[in-house]
This record gives C-alpha cells, sequence and structure tokens, in this order.
C-alpha cells in the first residue's frame, strides 16, 4: 500500500481531521486502523512526520497519554489523491472516494468540484507543448470493439476514429466516397469490383495498407461467423493484381456492393498482427493507447493517411452514474468577455432510428395472435408516452425514419377498442415477459406499460437486461416482448438492410423462418437495383409488412442534446448524434489549473 493511502486509511480510521488539533491516541488503536503491527506504525509514524504530515507525541509513563497531530491540509491531500488516482486512469477508485460516507461534506464538495471540472475540453501540460483532451463520460462499459461484432452506435463511432474502410458514405451528399481505396470500378454486370488502394497508409503499427490486410479482413468476417457475414457472402474470391488492387468476384450482381464495403465490418485490419480488442490497430486518425474496463484512451496518429486530427487525445471515462449524458463537449472555466457569446448552447440531434416493441416470434405464446397485438399496440399509446416523457427531446414513431413518421397520421385510440381486439384475441389472463434495456429512460417506459396493461388486464413481467445480456441468447429464450431502440447508420439503405439481415439485431432474432425467408427474398431483389430511389421504395415497402402484421410496435423517436461551448469548432456530426473527433478544435484555448 501506498503511504499516502496509508495515510488516508488512518485519516477515515480518526474522529478529528482538523489541522493543528492534539488528539489522543494509542499505538495500539492506529497499529488497529492501519492494520499492521505496532513496531509498523512507528516507522510509518516517523516517515509521516519528516514528510511534515502529522506531529507525533509518544506518552511515557503513567497517565501520559500519545498524542497525534495533523499538520497538512487535508482538503489538499485528498484533493491530491484524487487527481493522482484520475491521472492513473483508476477511476472507479477515484468514484468510490467521493462517495466515502466518512469524508467530510467540505471535502466531498472540494473532490466534487475537481470532479466536474475534468470532462469536456481540457488542456494539459505535454513534454514539450500543451495537449488539447477531450473527456467523455460514458454511463457503462463498451460490449464489443471489433469489426466483427460491434452493434452499438457509440462503439461505432469510437472504432471509427481508429479503423477505416476501403469506402464510407457521405451523408451530405448521399453518395460513396474514397477512404483506403481512392478509386473502383466494376464489371458491366456488377459481378466484380475492383478497388485501388492509395499508397502509403500506414497502420498503427507502421506496415503500410496492402490489399493482402482487406483479403485478410472479409475472411475474418467469414472464419469467426460474425453477424456481419451476410455482407460478403456473395464473394466467391478475391484476386490481388498487386499490392494494391484488389478485385472481388461475386456469384451474383450485387448492385449494392459498394455499401456493404463501407460497412463498419469492413474496417481494414492488419493481417500480420492476432486482433485485440485492448490493442485494436487500424489506419484511422486515431490510435488505442490504453483500454481498461474503466477508460478508453485515443491518441492522435501522426502518420495518418490524411490530415491530423488537431485534438491531441480523446478519454472515455466509464462513471455509471456520476455524471449527465448532456455534457460531452464542454469547456473547463474561462474568463467570461461581455458580448464575446460565452453561453453554453444545446446541440439537438435526431437520431435516425426509433424505439419500438419486438414480438418473440420464436418464441410460443400470445402474441402471435394478431388480435393481441392489435390491443398492445392500442395500450401502447405512443402519443400519450411521449407526452410524458418530454415532446422536446422524443416524439411518436411510426416508422425507423423520423421524416416519414411526421408524414404520417398517428392517432391515439380509446382504451375501449383495445378491450375489444382483446375479447377477440387467445388472451387468458397469462403473465407475458418484457425486457427492457437498464437505465432511467427504459425504467420510466417499463413502469409506464405495465401499469396501462395492468388497466386491461394484461399481465407483464418487466425484466431489465444489460447490455451483456442483450448479446446473449438469454432474449431469445425468456423474452415474449422486447423494448429497444435501434439507430441507424448514416447510410440509412445499409441501416435498414443491417436491421433486417444482422444476426445481432432484435428485429432478425425475433423473426420466424417464414418470416426471415419473406424479408430475405425482398432484400435480395433490393440488391440488384441500381437506383437509389427504387431501392428506398422496396425497402419501406419491407417496413410495411412489418407495421400492418404488426410484427413490431413503433413507439417513438429519440433527439440527443448536448451541451457545447461557442468557442468550440469543427462540427461534423455523424447519424448516431457524435462529432468526429479528428475535426474538432477550440479557439482561445484555456490551462485547466
Amino acid at each position: 500500500m501506498k503511504s499516502e493511502e496509508h495515510f488516508m486509511q488512518m485519516l477515515f480510521g480518526l474522529s478529528d481531521w482538523e489541522t493543528n488539533h492534539e488528539q489522543s491516541i494509542s499505538i495500539e488503536a492506529l497499529s488497529e486502523i492501519l492494520c499492521c503491527t505496532p513496531r509498523n506504525v512507528k516507522l510509518i509514524l516517523r516517515k509521516w512526520e519528516n514528510e511534515g504530515l502529522l506531529r507525533w507525541k509518544a506518552g511515557v509513563g503513567r497517565g501520559n497519554h500519545s498524542t497525534l497531530t495533523i499538520l497538512c491540509d487535508t482538503a489538499h491531500f485528498f484533493r491530491s489523491c484524487f487527481k493522482r488516482l484520475l491521472s492513473e486512469g483508476k477511476i472507479k477508485e477515484a468514484i468510490e472516494l467521493i462517495q466515502n460516507k466518512k469524508l467530510p461534506p467540505r471535502i466531498k464538495h472540494s473532490l466534487q468540484e475537481t470532479w466536474d471540472s475534468q470532462f469536456g475540453f481540457v488542456s494539459e501540460e505535454g513534454k514539450t507543448a500543451n495537449l488539447d483532451v477531450l473527456r467523455i463520460p460514458r454511463s457503462r462499459g463498451f460490449s464489443s470493439l471489433d469489426p466483427a461484432f460491434v452493434s452499438v452506435a457509440a462503439e461505432s463511432h469510437f472504432l471509427y476514429q481508429m479503423c477505416h474502410r476501403l469506402v464510407f458514405y457521405d451523408q451530405e451528399t448521399q453518395t460513396i466516397l474514397p477512404e483506403l481505396a481512392h478509386a473502383w470500378e466494376s464489371n458491366e454486370e456488377q459481378t466484380a469490383w475492383t478497388f485501388y488502394l492509395r499508397k502509403g497508409v500506414r497502420f498503427h503499427h507502421g506496415r503500410i495498407l496492402t490489399g493482402r490486410d482487406v483479403e485478410f479482413t472479409v475472411q475474418r468476417l467469414i472464419d469467426l461467423d460474425s453477424p456481419y457475414r451476410w455482407q460478403v457472402d456473395d464473394i466467391e474470391r478475391i484476386e490481388h493484381q498487386n499490392e494494391r488492387i484488389v478485385t472481388f468476384h461475386l456469384r451474383q450482381p450485387n448492385s449494392f456492393f459498394l455499401h456493404f464495403m463501407g460497412s463498419m465490418a469492413m474496417s481494414v485490419l492488419p493481417y500480420d498482427l492476432p486482433f485485440s480488442e485492448k490493442a485494436v490497430v487500424g489506419t484511422g486518425p486515431f490510435r488505442m493507447a490504453e483500454y481498461t474496463d474503466e477508460r478508453l484512451v485515443l491518441e492522435a496518429f501522426d502518420d495518418y493517411y490524411r490530415e491530423r486530427a488537431l485534438l491531441d487525445r480523446v478519454e472515455i471515462w466509464i462513471v455509471a452514474g456520476r455524471h449527465s449524458s448532456n455534457q460531452l463537449y464542454q469547456l473547463p472555466e474561462r474568463e467570461i468577455k461581455p458580448g464575446a457569446g460565452n453561453k453554453e448552447e444545446d446541440l439537438v440531434f435526431e437520431e435516425t432510428g426509433c424505439h419500438y416493441i419486438a414480438f418473440n416470434f420464436r418464441r410460443p405464446g400470445v402474441h402471435h395472435d394478431f388480435a393481441f397485438r392489435q390491443a398492445m399496440q392500442i395500450v401502447v399509446d405512443r402519443n400519450q408516452l411521449v407526452g410524458k416523457l418530454g415532446e422536446y427531446a422524443f416524439s411518436s414513431a411510426g416508422s425507423f425514419l423520423p421524416k416519414k413518421s411526421r408524414s404520417m397520421s398517428l392517432p391515439s385510440s380509446d382504451l375501449k377498442e383495445a378491450a375489444s381486439w382483446l375479447r377477440r384475441s387467445t388472451y387468458k389472463g397469462e403473465t407475458l415477459t418484457l425486457f427492457i434495456s437498464e437505465g432511467k429512460l427504459f425504467d420510466v417506459v417499463g413502469k409506464w406499460i405495465k401499469r396501462r396493461c395492468s388497466q386491461m388486464g394484461i399481465e407483464i413481467r418487466v425484466v431489465p437486461v444489460t447490455k451483456a445480456n442483450y448479446l446473449s441468447d438469454l432474449m431469445d429464450r425468456e423474452a415474449d416482448m422486447v423494448i429497444i431502440g435501434e439507430v441507424l447508420q448514416s447510410d440509412v439503405e445499409l441501416g435498414l438492410f443491417e436491421l433486417y439481415k444482422n444476426k445481432s439485431t432484435i428485429v432478425y432474432r425475433f423473426m420466424n423462418d417464414e418470416m426471415r425467408e419473406a424479408v430475405d427474398k425482398k432484400l435480395s431483389a433490393v440488391m440488384r437495383m441500381s437506383d437509389r430511389e427504387k431501392r428506398m421504395e422496396a425497402l419501406m415497402e419491407i417496413e410495411e409488412i412489418f407495421r400492418q402484421e404488426l410484427w413490431i410496435l413503433f413507439i417513438f423517436h429519440v433527439k440527443r442534446i448536448d451541451r457545447y461551448d461557442p468557442a468550440l469548432q469543427g462540427f461534423v456530426a455523424n447519424s448516431f448524434g457524435w462529432l468526429d473527433f479528428s475535426k474538432l478544435w477550440v479557439k482561445s484555448f484555456v490551462t485547466l489549473l
């Protein structure tokens, strides 16, 4: 145990922390507090006296008590210890220190102020110059940062900061643009697609990108039976004309193949390194410097093939329950200049996607009855729920796409109509299991739905589920229904494909074989369409089947609201509502004291 940790342990065992207050205490009592022998206590006390932390007077003779006097400023001591824990990435220990019930209120307040100042943009002293750092609080750990298995919007964003693909979809122009490949072409039948790799692209470990890395990435999806494997199932073989030319030969025509090459699953990895989530190596603007259960640290990659990131480091701290989720892009305290526009502003972003109830058609139950699902559609009145949650941040959904929902009539229905449908159904009072995600939002939604169902005589058991359980087969086996949110990527067409084809999505997992076959047949036709508008029409026809058959119940869309300082520059947001870290910078950066 370090000396300062020992000193902290002693303070927590004392009744008096005041500086220069003499208090009586025996060596035996200190031995019990410090969990060591009396001999070691004497050695430790001597060391602390030499460091100026305390003064110790040994009682000599009968009736003369030993006394201890704290000389240091305990608030300063704890603040110093707290900052050290944070700098070493010991986030959990730092949080436990703030939460220690023995901590005096004034010191707790001091540590809380220090904690609050850590997030947003800060400037730290580096070896040769100050470093621009963005710290982001995250309420839970990461499920996966493996391109073959990543399934969460935020994790996809962090992965993109480290790994790039052959091409990417530009949301603004709605076109495919070059990334690791500077050009591409296909034959007339669209059964052979050739990509020309950029020269001089380096991985984070220093080696130059080659076609072998591209082939390795594709083969890895197959070998691992990735949920994204379906994107490469059409590939019959891969041909290398040289290190920078790669041709994919397909089993059948595929007009949509470029979109698959822009998938996060196609983030190119080096063939010569065993993949490790704790040491991801890619070609992106940031490299992974540290990844523990408590934080992820990304550092700017100086040899990035495009412009170097303007931020030097990004840190994502796992801080469950300790920070507001809308304080991602704030700045430390800076001098307020009259008329300079210093007031923080809201960054409002509407997610492309929605929250919905999915029925598990791979599990027997009354939810297979259309009349029961119709009753549930009325009971779960999306307009009333949105009114309860707050219309500023939520809106009623009738589609995965917010724009389409706004064009639809989504009226509320009377509970008498729900009762009528319920009487026509085969429901006999059995209890249905509804899985929901963890968190305050889902807690409110789950309780509201349970109460509404109870009013109609429908028994619901609400089960919160962790992200780890979401990726396991627990829900497939035990859930009759699930409330979950789906955020589509910038390439909405690809996002809809993944919704129906990716083996990790609830939509795919809860469809029975007959449903999957019908959807697959329609998606196969979409892949052969070269016209984007026709593809979107066909994809909306698939959504219409889900809507009409009530395979899922659309509930609400979400708006993300983040706070930012007007001094922040370089806003480039993706479909997940995250800003591209490599483009962010701050005017007149102020050093955090």
